[in-house]
């Protein structure tokens, strides 16, 4: 059996090196990474292509085109359904997940329960101060955003739940929240953190041009609250001086390291977020 990993890289792509190793570090043996661009002349491309190939891989699938909100559940569902036998870790790239224990014994556990797909949620990583750095090469995202917390549910209101693991054969919503086919591990199981990398410098222009897009019709839009989310978080940065207000009441936000148990109030959040869809 083969572990496969699969993602759609578009305009950010700071986090590229880093996601690779961690799903490495998991047991992904296979990568199947789509890269999206508008213009294959983006002098980023080429730097994309240079840190896949310093890890010995190259891009699966290149789609150059403009953004349209489901083209990324399009081009994942194209490369899952190449080998629907296969167990396939599904993630945007600033998504990292942990488990409680090592992936192998989590799809052991699957096929022994009867199970197709794994579904966890968001925990979004934060600065100590509530900015928007820009990544250092020199030091662990894990260290530079130390804080974790529950920004994306709070602030866009956006949906926490994030399917992270499936069988090739199982049907994906928009944004991996959910799957229309197959049958979920249950999360008194299994019910993995997604750790949130988003909240860099890069996210208020990629969420002005979003805005922009989206509402001028330049990207089609299909989930009808997209332009809305991003507006309260321009909202909200806007006033914070630019930055995350780590002190509002429900965020949640507490240290926390890399590994499952370092986020302490999980345990007492799970039976919250497991009633997202």
């Amino acid at each position: 059996m083969t572990i496969r990993f699969v993602s759609v890289v578009g305009a950010d792509t700071g986090l590229l090196d880093a996601a690779i190793t961690h799903y490495r570090s998991l047991g992904v043996e296979s990568f199947h990474i789509i890269r999206h661009v508008e213009s294959l002349d983006d002098p980023d491309f080429q730097r994309s292509r240079d840190v896949m190939a310093r890890h010995g891989l190259s891009f699966v699938a290149v789609h150059q085109g403009p953004w349209d909100e489901d083209l990324n559940a399009y081009l994942i569902r194209a490369q899952m359904r190449r080998h629907s036998g296969d167990w396939w870790v599904v993630a945007d790239l600033d998504e990292f997940h942990v488990y409680d224990r090592p992936l192998t014994d989590v799809i052991a556990a699957c096929e022994s329960g009867g199970y197709d797909y794994v579904r966890g949620a968001m925990l979004d990583r934060v600065a100590a101060d509530g900015s928007l750095p820009a990544l250092r090469p020199d030091m662990s995202i894990w260290e530079q955003f130390p804080l974790a917390g529950l920004l994306t549910l709070r602030v866009p209101g956006a949906g926490p739940s994030k399917v992270t693991l499936a069988r090739g054969d199982v049907q994906l919503t928009l944004g991996q929240h959910a799957a229309r086919t197959g049958r979920m591990m249950p999360a008194e199981e299994a019910f993995p953190q997604v750790h949130h990398f988003k909240w860099t410098d890069s996210v208020l222009p990629r969420l002005i041009r979003r805005e922009e897009a989206y509402s001028s019709g330049d990207w089609h839009q299909t989930y009808a609250h997209t332009v809305d989310e991003s507006r309260r978080v321009l909202g909200h940065l806007e006033a914070n001086g630019g930055r995350i207000d780590i002190t509002t009441e429900g965020l949640e936000i507490h240290r926390c390291g890399r590994d499952y148990a370092d986020y302490e109030p999980w345990a007492a959040l799970v039976p919250m977020l497991k009633t997202f869809t």
